[in-house]
């Protein structure tokens, strides 16, 4: 697993540069309450690149400023510090934003107006002609299995539905920049395994897209590319070097236990214990010979060993409690 870091170079379909580029990105919001003005940093001083063709989990708790930075470089708000370009345009402007595609974490559409017509709309407002728009809502209605409610109104429609349209309108102009907003919302299993395979099979086509989600799971079976933010920062590689190696070892003994786990390992590193099972903390798979042999040494009967990578919900929760 790799935390995403500040300024890595890229290619992109118009040079060099990477697909995203945030450069000290800080956003401040006031709010008037009570005659008193009251100030949020919802970011703070984020830099960060997302290269062509590949997937990045942006993972946080909530209140972490995830949305924020979303809704930054779709050009949906201003900065109050820094800067955000998209393929080397500015976010906001027309190049900008004819490369890229949004999905937001609560779509709302117009009532009255079927699937197909939300499609019409949104392309004739990118600027698509007629034939293009056919060309792409017929190729929306099969990659996302919309078929049996493309000409139903929106009014009629599931949560899942709704993910599915939202979704459709995002990829209008075969975007270069995908951003989803908790796109797994409301899908069910079969819902979440195809957009799972859209999305690797965008990837391929040397599509970026920046994924905001809670289900870390499933961004675990797309990527391990990661932007983990805390209170509006993002932790780099640099500061967690030991994240993509860190894990647990799990040792089967006949008897004794706490005596070994007392008498051989710190307690820091003791995670559980009982008379015949440890579970020892390992920054570093490279440890676990010298951590299995010193408990030999030390006397303990040994029967099993197993390592265990540590996995991103582990991760996540890790990182949240050291911040806490």
């Amino acid at each position: 697993m790799v935390l995403v870091q500040p300024n890595q170079e890229s290619a992109c379909s118009e040079g060099t540069r990477a697909v995203v580029e945030c450069r000290q990105l800080t956003k401040v919001y006031k709010k008037l309450l009570a005659r008193r003005t009251r100030t949020v940093c919802a970011l703070r001083e984020v830099s960060l690149s997302v290269h062509r063709g590949q997937i990045v989990g942006l993972i946080g708790p909530n209140g972490a400023g995830k949305s924020t930075l979303l809704n930054l470089i779709a050009g949906l708000i201003l900065p109050t510090e820094g800067a955000v370009t998209v393929c080397g345009h500015p976010a906001r402007s027309v190049r900008a934003r004819d490369g890229l595609g949004y999905m937001p974490e609560h779509p709302a559409f117009l009532g009255g107006y079927s699937a197909r017509a939300t499609l019409q709309y949104h392309g004739a407002l990118l600027g698509l002609s007629r034939e293009a728009i056919a060309r792409q809502v017929d190729k929306s209605v099969q990659q996302l299995q919309m078929q049996e409610f493309i000409d139903r109104p929106c009014c009629d429609f599931s949560q899942g539905m709704k993910q599915r349209l939202a979704l459709a309108t995002a990829l209008m102009n075969d975007p270069q920049l995908l951003l989803l907003d908790e796109p797994s919302n409301g899908l069910d299993p079969v819902g979440i395994i195809q957009l799972r395979d859209l999305l690797k099979q965008l990837r391929q086509a040397g599509t970026a897209i920046v994924i905001s989600s809670h289900r870390l799971g499933e961004l675990e079976k797309l990527t391990s590319d990661y932007i983990f933010m805390h209170r509006g920062r993002i932790i780099t590689l640099a500061d967690q070097a030991a994240t993509g190696q860190a894990g647990r070892l799990r040792v089967e003994l006949v008897s004794n236990g706490r005596h070994v786990a007392e008498a051989l390992l710190p307690a820091s590193q003791v995670l559980e214990v009982s008379d015949t099972e440890l579970v020892i903390a390992v920054n570093d798979p490279a440890d676990v010979p010298d951590i299995v042999a010193n408990l030999a040494k030390g006397g303990a009967r040994i029967t099993s060993v197993l390592w265990q990578k540590e996995d991103i919900e582990e991760v996540f929760v890790r990182l949240c409690q050291e911040r806490t």
